[in-house]
């Protein structure tokens, strides 16, 4: 029985080899299919496409989703495989396959906090050389933007997504509560300096409602010195200057005034805090709004039409944030990725759209020419926020310093300030010692800019 099986079995083999050797023969015979016809029975069109990877987080795919239709009408040879993941996997992941030399996107998402470690390493493609010629919108793009995506050697290896022109965010009802004015213009009257931001905090503050002014007055600081400043033009530490030490200052007596609820931002307290109406100010960029209007708002709450925003006390040519797009040099596809980020970046219109969907404010300047800008947005009551911001990227952000060695002299900096909040040392002796180890910890990578400066 086993040996009749044996038999059918390799009989029915030699049958579908026969089979299959027929079949070959024909479609060898078989006349090609007329040149540019959609072929149902091969999918050439779908051979023909393009895919390129894209690498972001969360709202970047919200963003992208408000133009991609306008994309892929003008560039059907392309096809978009997006993919989201946190911000810190994201740059861990590309640091990761750019130094295993496998692995990267065609496209990859690069926020303002991790751009000084990709200007000083390898990696990404110049995007000043041919084919992508990015230096034809250098004009168009917020100086201090296109700044920070260039290498001290010259290369552009990111382009300029958006910017952060920062404010004070409010919340109106809160104002009314306690019997302070919530209209825009009284507010920023009254919050011109700190120590009117501090009297205004005062009031601001019930600790038996469970209600402080501001999350932390390590913020005080920090609108100041997000990203930049943190070194001088010779990259000499510079968080020890008189003005870091004022506003460390004013951090104190706000910290002694008890009007600060001493969190974090973006932990979850803070988080919890801002929902629960026990935070009254929040300092943040233009973006902050976007997160205000989705993920921040609770369930259920009515926010709309509650919040304001005023300008940062005594300085209101502040930025915090912003983000890039970048092409790694193992792509395989370049020229469709530049495709890709040029329309997305490089246009008024894609820019806009994302814009308005959250609130990502464009670093490509022609884009605030839109009528869009001068409108009132109803979640601030009415306010025009986008003229506001639009009149700090333009007018009032003066040049600053970057350098490679900013995140980390930042993180650095931050902690001295926050020691100096919860111990009440002497400002300026904190500072000094700030600067001592953000000189000892950044050598490295200083030297390592320099050496492509020269």
């Amino acid at each position: 029985m086993m040996q009749f099986r044996a038999n059918h079995n390799r009989a029915a083999f030699n049958l579908l080899v026969v089979a299959a050797m027929l079949i070959a023969l024909l479609a060898a015979c078989a006349p090609a299919a007329p040149a540019g016809e959609d072929a149902a029975a091969g999918g050439q069109a779908q051979d023909a496409q393009t895919t390129i990877t894209v690498w972001g987080w969360p709202a970047a795919d919200v963003a992208y989703q408000s133009f991609v239709a306008d994309f892929e009408a003008a560039h059907p040879e392309i096809k978009l495989d997006i993919q989201m993941m946190p911000s810190a996997d994201e740059h861990d992941k590309l640091l990761a396959s750019l130094a295993a030399g496998a692995g990267a996107p065609d496209v990859a998402m690069i926020e303002i906090n991790f751009i000084d470690k990709f200007v000083a390493k390898g990696g990404l493609v110049d995007l000043l050389q041919e084919p992508f010629n990015a230096g034809q919108y250098e004009k168009e793009m917020v100086p201090y933007k296109w700044a920070q995506a260039t290498t001290p050697d010259g290369r552009l290896v990111a382009f300029p997504w958006d910017i952060g022109p920062a404010t004070f965010f409010y919340r109106r009802d809160l104002f009314e509560q306690a019997g302070l004015p919530s209209d825009p213009e009284s507010v920023a009257e009254l919050t011109s300096t700190w120590p009117g931001f501090l009297d205004v905090a005062k009031k601001l503050t019930n600790p038996d409602e469970q209600r402080w002014a501001i999350g932390s007055a390590s913020d005080v600081v920090y609108s100041n010195f997000a990203h930049r400043n943190l070194f001088d033009a010779d990259w000499n530490c510079a968080v020890n200057s008189e003005r870091a030490v004022q506003l460390l200052t004013y951090a104190q007596d706000m910290r002694a005034a008890g009007v600060d609820a001493k969190v974090s931002n973006w932990s979850a307290e803070w988080q919890t805090m801002l929902g629960s109406d026990s935070i009254a100010m929040q300092y943040g960029g233009a973006w902050f709004g976007g997160f205000l209007k989705g993920w921040l708002q609770p369930e259920g709450a009515e926010w709309e039409g509650k919040w304001g925003i005023f300008e940062v006390p005594e300085d209101p040519g502040q930025n915090w944030g912003g983000s890039f797009l970048a092409i790694p040099e193992q792509s395989e596809n370049k020229e469709a990725a530049w495709t890709f980020i040029e329309f997305a970046l490089a246009r008024a219109d894609s820019q806009n759209k994302m814009f308005a969907a959250v609130d990502y404010f464009p670093a490509y300047i022609p884009a605030f020419d839109d009528p869009m800008y001068q409108e009132a947005d109803p979640f601030f009551g009415g306010q025009q926020t986008r003229a506001m911001w639009v009149d700090i990227a333009a007018n009032k952000i003066q040049p600053f310093i970057t350098t490679p060695m900013d995140a980390q002299a930042e993180q650095i900096f931050m902690s001295y300030v926050n020691k100096a909040l919860d111990q009440g040392l002497d400002p300026q002796t904190t500072l000094d010692e700030a600067c001592i180890e953000i000189e000892q910890q950044t050598a490295p990578d200083k030297e390592e800019a320099l050496k492509l400066r020269q």
